[in-house]
């Protein structure tokens, strides 16, 4: 039994290390969003963003609710002038935020944008640029886990 869970995990590793060693070596990490938003809504818990916006203006990515009750899609566009429009769509696993977003971001990567939504999917949106979703600032990257 402990033979076939050990060479079950070994194949699957080394499925994963494929399909990773098959990656462009210069495909470079995407940029995105991150960011947590109070909602204006007395009681709600804070929205996390997870946002990834590609070479030709598309972004889309994921929200949930801090309290982790529901998630959704975000799927939008960032126009040459940096304004750009996103809807929330809920997703299967739980009540997620439901809305659409408007906002503008400036050459210096400020943010200014507004929620409008269902229930508690209502606040100023303050979501900071990073250069690599990979390893956005806060994330360890250093290993050494348990």
């Amino acid at each position: 039994m402990k033979t076939k869970t050990t060479v079950g995990l070994l194949a699957a590793g080394l499925v994963g290390l494929s399909t990773v060693a098959a990656l462009p070596a210069q495909a470079a990490a995407p940029s995105g969003f991150v960011g947590d938003t109070a909602s204006s809504v007395p009681g709600c818990p804070y929205i996390s963003w997870r946002l990834v916006n590609s070479a030709n203006g598309q972004i889309h990515g994921i929200a949930m609710y801090s309290d982790l009750s529901g998630l959704s899609n975000v799927t939008g566009t960032m126009q040459p002038d940096g304004t750009f429009t996103l809807t929330l769509t809920k997703t299967t696993i739980g009540d997620g935020p439901v809305g659409t977003v408007t906002g503008k971001r400036y050459p210096d990567g400020d943010i200014v944008a507004t929620l409008k939504g269902e229930g508690c999917a209502n606040n100023m949106v303050d979501i900071k640029s990073v250069s690599n979703m990979m390893y956005p600032p806060g994330v360890n990257t250093g290993g050494g886990g348990r």
